[in-house]
């Protein structure tokens, strides 16, 4: 495919996700080209020498009202939309992984945007919760009809460079620093608002497809089943071509709480791809990357909790 490549969100707390990430990509997609779209001060050489991804970062972007608006929880994924290095890509989150694929799904033909199709539709009050504070947004957005439409999870989708346009999103992010609370889970709700307002007006072709499958949503017994892990590695279908995105408890090395095996095979394999470990030594590098995660995570928290504090002051 002309001008493409798989873009991975990542920051400190998630980078040892995203390794595994990459590493799916290799897995099933061979040398489709890799970029991390990086929160924060982050060190990936190890990602550069196993897989030769490329960056963005701070340090190289071309807008600098995204330079300082745009980094964060529920932000940096609208990065993509003006500064991929790619004309048409596939952004994923760090805590999802590749499986079998999912390249068939990337119609840049007949359409700029490819979301998810949702396994169900969402009443008004999941609406309420997961995307728009409905009665003000009704009221601030009054000739958006929200009713019945297929709103998506945006952990996974295809894209266009360029698509959105950049004085539009400065505006929702004025919105926002003005009134937090209307557009709910980051990005989740005016990101929806802007891929079905463009195809309303005609400004973009949004389309859908069988992307995304969101672990949290199913019993084990049907993930396990669904993606099943032999001696050597995935057992994947002909026709598989999905991404599997841990939404909820995350695919760490040691966990119980959700069916990490895929995530490991991959993180894995992206130590083998960089460091030339393997067995009990790999592992050990996981365990670490693990309990280092956990300190960033922790720590965030903290930091959170003591912002929060000052502004109650």
């Amino acid at each position: 495919m002309e001008d493409f490549g798989i873009i991975v969100i990542c920051c400190d707390q998630d980078y040892a996700l995203a390794k595994g990430t990459c590493a799916s990509i290799r897995y099933f997609l061979g040398d489709v080209p890799i970029c991390l779209l990086i929160d924060g001060p982050l060190n990936v050489d190890d990602m550069k020498k196993a897989y030769n991804v490329k960056v963005i970062n701070r340090d190289n972007m071309k807008y600098d009202v995204l330079k300082k608006r745009s980094f964060g929880w529920g932000t940096t994924r609208m990065i993509a939309f003006w500064e991929s290095p790619f004309e048409r890509f596939l952004i994923i989150d760090s805590d999802a992984a590749i499986w079998g694929n999912v390249l068939q799904h990337a119609n840049f033909d007949e359409y700029d945007i490819i979301i998810d199709q949702p396994c169900y539709g969402y009443s008004q009050e999941m609406v309420q919760e997961y995307f728009f504070n409905l009665p003000v947004f009704e009221k601030d957005y009054a000739g958006f009809e929200w009713q019945d439409r297929p709103f998506v999870c945006p952990a996974v989708l295809f894209a266009k460079r360029g698509v959105f346009d950049l004085d539009e999103y400065v505006k929702i992010l004025d919105y926002v620093d003005e009134k937090p609370n209307v557009f709910k889970y980051g990005d989740m709700g005016f990101i929806n608002y802007m891929m079905f307002k463009g195809d309303d007006e005609g400004k973009l072709r949004l389309g859908s497809a069988d992307i995304q499958y969101i672990v949290k949503d199913f019993p084990l017994e049907d993930v396990k089943k669904r993606f099943p892990m032999g001696a050597d590695g995935p057992i994947a279908q002909e026709n598989d071509g999905t991404v599997i995105h841990w939404a909820g408890p995350k695919p760490t090395l040691s966990t119980n709480k959700t069916y990490a095996e895929p995530m490991t095979f991959f993180r894995r394999k992206a130590v083998k791809d960089a460091t030339g470990n393997t067995g009990l030594v790999a592992d050990a590098m996981l365990q670490l990357e693990d309990i280092q995660r956990n300190f960033f995570v922790y720590n965030k928290k903290v930091r959170k909790k003591l912002g929060n504090l000052v502004k109650a002051k």
